[in-house]
């Protein structure tokens, strides 16, 4: 592996553009093995929404069979998508904004920036909403009386629901503001223990419902053009809520120790567990119909409805860690790292971190996470904006820069990435375009279909429009010769 530049010279405006928690990782740092990768992912797949979402394709009318294939697909292309974009970290040791800075330009890039720390921040507050009920459930079950404060509401939640947001607060500054280090070890006691509740949960399904036969038989209640329609905006929706973690998973990879680590640990943590979390997921909201009469989406409601009062207490607590383990390793991650990029001077990770934490309070989640149709408008709003952001990111590296990043000029004001005055016109461009041609469907009907694809239409006008905006024969080439990073993994 080759040795990191130390020292960004600081020239032409630098201290604008660089703290230590944005400079290219140093090879001491990067000690994310296979196993830490896996172990991350592992804690991320098993989270509410992303069981919420799985749940809701049954709900909504499909079969066990057909809401499996749309899991392997959506994820099968996330993978993809993810590799491609943590590569980038893995090679050069760098994080999302500096990233940008080479496709934006460095004013520019407070666009996806600031796109991206707003998605990241109103994750991070649901997250936080989603971690206090677990807390809540946990401690109804095992301190009698205390359900009573469910009839007292405090600025719209319900008195346990309040109590428990502030210990989940709480446990998310401690976490978050120890560094990106502490996130890692707490991902590896967190994942693990959510997997062997899944396990538990998929048994349980089973034998509530008299075998596997009577799960696999259950029929679809949709079909033909709904069935299809449904289907591809299911496919969708669970890109969507995935969509920041595509574009921020440099953040994660740069602290790889080498490539292979990265690949094989997610190889092993995305498609793989999240497969494997799905179809557990689809199993026991299944056995929720044969054991309540009805489905039930939300994982924390079910452990809510056993009389046990030992069983709701692991249940509900384990899924709370998980949450806690998602939210650290993903919207804290991308947040902290965002607001550093936008404020330099003034904010490193941990302090960037705690800002965001607080700024999420203001997401109100408790008001509208979980209600009618606004879950499935947000993460669609996701996929409408992040995809261009990512389609732009691949175009750039792999196809006109030919996976060359000049490292010291990401950090001054008057290189190549510095563009006209710090904006890249064709990116802005190629962004609002790739985000009103992917949302357009959900406001015109006619154009329907594209927001079905929506993150599919992003990525695609994005990287399209951005390519025919600047593909000069050669220019990448030409820009980047001979300037290699000095930061970058071989393996």
């Amino acid at each position: 592996m080759a040795r990191v530049t130390e020292e960004i010279p600081a020239r032409g405006g630098a201290a604008i553009l660089n703290n230590p928690d944005l400079s290219p990782t140093k090879p001491e740092d990067r000690r994310w093995g296979a196993w830490s990768f896996a172990a991350v992912w592992m804690g991320i797949a098993h989270n509410v929404n992303q069981w919420i979402l799985v749940a809701a394709m049954l709900a909504a009318g499909m079969s066990v069979w057909q809401a499996g294939a749309a899991v392997v697909i959506s994820f099968g292309v996330v993978y993809v998508a993810i590799i491609l974009s943590g590569s980038i970290g893995a090679r050069h040791g760098l994080a999302f904004p500096p990233i940008v800075r080479a496709i934006f330009g460095e004013w520019g890039a407070y666009i996806p920036i600031i796109l991206r720390s707003l998605s990241g921040v109103a994750q991070l507050g649901v997250f936080v909403y989603v971690t206090g009920e677990g807390i809540a459930m946990t401690l109804k079950a095992a301190i009698p009386g205390f359900a009573g404060f469910d009839a007292v509401s405090i600025v719209g939640m319900r008195g346990t629901d309040a109590v428990g947001y502030v210990i989940a607060f709480v446990l998310h500054l401690v976490i978050v503001t120890h560094g990106i280090e502490r996130v890692r070890k707490f991902e590896l006691i967190a994942g693990p223990l959510i997997m062997a509740l899944a396990i538990g949960l998929f048994i349980w399904a089973v034998v509530v419902a008299g075998g596997f036969g009577p799960i696999a038989s259950m029929p679809a209640t949709v079909h033909g053009t709904e069935f299809w329609g449904l289907f591809f905006l299911s496919i969708a929706g669970l890109i969507g809520s995935m969509s920041s973690l595509v574009v921020n998973n440099p953040d994660l990879a740069r602290f790889a120790r080498s490539q292979k680590s990265q690949l094989l640990g997610q190889g092993i943590g995305v498609p793989i567990m999240f497969a494997v979390f799905s179809a557990v997921t689809i199993v026991a909201t299944a056995g929720t119909k044969f054991a309540f009469g009805h489905i039930i989406q939300d994982p924390i409601k079910i452990f809510g409805e056993f009389d046990n009062p030992i069983v709701v207490v692991i249940g509900s607590l384990i899924i709370a860690s998980s949450t806690l383990s998602l939210n650290a390793a993903t919207n804290a991650v991308a947040a902290g790292f965002d607001f550093a990029a936008l404020f330099p001077r003034h904010l490193n990770f941990r302090r960037a971190t705690t800002v965001a934490l607080v700024i999420g309070l203001f997401a109100v989640p408790w008001l509208w996470y979980g209600i009618g149709q606004f879950t499935t408008i947000f993460y669609g709003f996701l996929g409408v904006v992040m995809g261009p952001i990512f389609g732009i990111m691949i175009a750039d590296y792999y196809i006109l820069r030919r996976r060359q990043i000049d490292i010291p000029a990401l950090y001054t004001t008057t290189g190549i990435y510095s563009y006209r005055n710090g904006w890249n016109h064709a990116a802005i461009v190629s962004l609002t375009l790739g985000t009103i041609v992917a949302g357009c469907g959900a406001v015109i009907p006619g154009l329907a279909v594209l927001y079905q694809f929506n993150w599919f239409v992003g990525v695609f006008v994005g990287g399209v429009v951005y390519l025919a905006l600047t593909w000069r024969p050669g220019v990448g080439v030409r820009q980047d010769e001979g300037r290699r990073s000095s930061g970058e993994q071989q393996g």
